[in-house]
């Protein structure tokens, strides 16, 4: 499985980075480890645990936008049956890979004349400069990050930005209007209802409502009735009709493309494509007429109208999209090669040594900076030791305009009794300009919700 994609979303240093909550084992990560060696080139475990924890905090932060809730052991369910790997394990794994791809951009930068400027340098000092100040010394072992750890982090975040272009320069950006044209259509689906499971007691149903109205029509009867009065009527809005036939039913506006590429033997439908006969059927209309006969597909009844055969505006922006996956798949597959060739050596022994479970909890909060401000402030780091007494503090950086640092991050720290510590980690990924204010929320524990 991929836990992240193909690019980190830290940034070229323009994101602020707060962690709340730290709780979980207690024993102290040796960050200065080496977890794994690119062409020769050493990588601390410092350097994966800090992007580690980012990508976890990240994680969390999408669970509670779109569950509503913490992330309910996600990161100890078995992913893998065969090995028992479990989530956390395969996002560990996935997050060193990456760390690796990036030492390769790093190594390679020379040959496209890409270099770390003497300003990005200095920020990249700073930000991490700042980080190490804003973190108590008991949350730094606990994350086994050293500055040395978060300025090598954001350096070949840098590269990463800053290579990208230049890999991509000789992707041919020209696309015909033949492999990109646009058929946009409006149709409307009548799904043939499912077969009641008992036959005798839909019988009895329809006996006992005889005589309080007419017979519910059938999904065909339904679509007929449609395609009867949108043939009936100029212009017709295919939305209403369908709701006044069926206020469960819809008319979709869309486009396909109407000379995709052959489709490989094993390779799957599009999610959402347009059903193949109506795009068939429509080959052989005219802009803005309508299919004369209902088409079947898989049990569904469809009346179709054909909107544009060659939509312009659609077909611009799948010239767009096609030169986009060009320049991706160049730039993937260029890293590839470089991985695929490159000796690396990796310390399983080293990386398991971090942990990524579901007693860390990570999460977030965050204001945004007036516009017309442009101080940097550093940032305060809270930590509470239960039953021992509370401290707590508040971080709030500040990111000027034209700058492109990223901001120190907040951190506090839970000692549960039981000697067991969760962490919370509270990222934001900004673009250079970006002014940000992120303040830290201490938690306690692990909250439970389902995935």
């Amino acid at each position: 499985m991929h836990y992240i994609g193909k690019k980190f979303v830290l940034g070229c240093l323009a994101g602020t980075l707060a962690v709340t909550g730290l709780t979980g084992c207690s024993s102290k990560l040796d960050g200065t480890s080496i977890v794994a060696t690119v062409n020769g080139v050493d990588i601390p475990l410092g350097v994966v645990s800090f992007m580690t924890r980012y990508q976890q905090a990240q994680t969390q932060q999408m669970y509670e936008m779109y569950f509503g809730g913490a992330d309910a052991g996600m990161w100890d369910q078995v992913t893998d049956e065969d090995t028992g790997e479990t989530y956390g394990e395969s996002a560990r794994s996935d997050v060193l890979e990456q760390v690796e791809k990036l030492y390769l951009l790093m190594e390679n930068a020379k040959d496209y004349d890409v270099e770390i400027t003497e300003g990005e340098q200095k920020k990249i000092t700073e930000a991490a400069q700042a980080f190490m100040e804003a973190n108590t010394e008991e949350t730094l072992a606990n994350l086994g990050v050293s500055q040395s750890d978060v300025e090598a982090a954001l350096e070949i975040q840098t590269y990463e930005s800053k290579m990208f272009d230049p890999i991509v320069a000789d992707v041919d950006t020209e696309v015909s209007d033949d492999e990109a044209q646009q058929t946009s259509v409006t149709y409307v689906e009548v799904t043939a209802e499912e077969e009641d499971a008992d036959a005798e007691d839909a019988d009895v149903t329809a006996s006992e409502n005889e005589g309080e109205g007419e017979e519910e029509a059938t999904p065909e009867e339904k679509a007929q009735q449609i395609l009867d009065e949108v043939l009936a009527t100029a212009d017709a809005d295919m939305d209403a009709i369908a709701k006044d036939v069926d206020e469960d039913l819809s008319a979709t506006e869309t486009h396909f493309t109407a000379n995709p590429p052959e489709k490989e033997e094993d390779e799957e439908e599009d999610y959402g494509e347009v059903p193949q006969a109506v795009q068939d059927v429509v080959k052989d209309l005219a802009d803005g007429e309508v299919a004369g006969e209902l088409v079947e597909e898989d049990g569904s009844y469809y009346v179709v109208r054909l909107e544009k055969a060659f939509d312009e505006e659609a077909t611009e922006d799948e010239k767009e999209s096609i030169v986009s996956q060009r320049k991706q798949d160049m730039y993937d597959d260029t890293v590839d090669g470089w991985k695929k060739d490159a000796d690396i050596q990796e310390d399983k022994k080293v990386l398991k040594t971090l942990k990524v479970t579901s007693n860390l909890k990570f999460t977030f909060k965050q204001e945004e900076e007036p516009e017309e401000e442009a101080t940097e402030d550093a940032s305060e780091v809270s930590e509470n030791e239960n039953g021992d007494g509370e401290e707590a503090a508040e971080e709030t950086p500040e990111e000027p305009e034209e700058e492109a640092a990223e901001d120190a991050s907040e951190v506090s720290e839970n000692e549960n009794g039981d000697g067991e510590e969760a962490a919370e980690e509270t990222p934001k990924e900004e673009t250079p300009g970006d002014e940000d204010k992120a303040e830290a929320d201490t938690s306690e524990g692990s909250e439970e919700a389902a995935e």
